[in-house]
């Protein structure tokens, strides 16, 4: 499992989730998802950032922490 927190001006970026999921709808949380097989945790999430945001190619350091 993989998380990111997009931080700009000591804002976070939040995404609100669909009504229609099964497992917390309509929570606001940070942009993530499943690791999938033979795929590194930053490949995921940049593959969830992109999926989930649109996001593409961020210039940033990257802390990850996997549990």
């Amino acid at each position: 499992m993989v998380v990111g927190a997009l931080v700009v001006d000591r804002r976070v970026l939040l995404g609100h989730r669909r009504f229609d999921k099964q497992v917390h709808p309509g929570a606001w949380d940070l942009p993530g998802g499943v690791v999938e097989a033979g795929e590194s945790e930053w490949s995921a999430l940049a593959r969830e950032l992109h999926e989930e945001l649109g996001v593409d190619d961020l210039d940033v350091t990257a802390a990850l922490r996997t549990h």
